[in-house]
């Protein structure tokens, strides 16, 4: 199945399906009809009964005096290890009150830091020493979200069946109002056309 989603404002859609097995939701995320790179599409489960989702460590790299990735979609509770691979000090911290007045201190080349996020919301990665360092994490409570390429396109795979609240976030954008609603229990391609927002800084 293939719908183009215009996102103006979240409208609501039920997809229903007969099927039981776990699914996927892809498609292209655009704005003006050009491809929209690092855009978080993710899913919230509206059902009370829902498995525990892993929590592996996710690693972030401070490479050629930038974060990699600069933009990850995390969930709940995921510890984020932060590696130093250049060959000058870092010092990374963040000023989003849900990562608690983070501050790592000052790391080399080749240690390792570490940091549990606990707080959904954004949180802004920033380093003390290069100023055009920075990274945006999206801690949100369940693990089925994708973060587009360059050409746009997402997959969120192993989705279980059920009813989900659909979210978009955007870098330095407003957050969408309303999401769009969805029971999906099979294979589902969603292109998402995207309004022109103000930015919030």
């Amino acid at each position: 199945m293939k719908f183009t989603l215009l996102v103006f404002t979240f409208a609501t859609c039920l997809l229903l399906s007969a099927q039981s097995e776990a699914a996927s939701l892809s498609g292209t995320v655009t704005l003006n009809d050009k491809p929209v790179e690092s855009v978080i599409v993710y899913l919230e489960s509206v059902e009370a009964v829902q498995s525990t989702p892993k929590r592996e460590p996710v690693i972030i790299e401070q490479r050629n005096l930038t974060f990699s990735p600069n933009v990850i979609p995390v969930v709940q509770g995921t510890t984020i290890k932060f590696v130093n691979s250049d060959n000058v000090h870092h010092g990374i911290f963040s000023p989003s009150p849900g990562a608690g007045k983070l501050s790592l201190g000052t790391d080399g080349h080749g240690e390792v830091r570490s940091v549990r996020l606990d707080t959904l919301g954004e949180v802004v990665l920033l380093c003390n020493v290069h100023l055009e360092m920075e990274a945006r994490v999206l801690v949100v409570k369940d693990p089925y979200f994708a973060v587009t390429a360059v050409d746009g396109r997402y997959l969120v795979s192993d989705i279980p069946p059920g009813a989900y609240l659909l979210r978009v976030w955007r870098k330095h954008k407003q957050a969408l109002a309303e999401p769009l609603e969805l029971s999906l229990a099979r294979d589902l391609t969603l292109d998402l056309r995207l309004k022109p927002l103000e930015s919030v800084f």
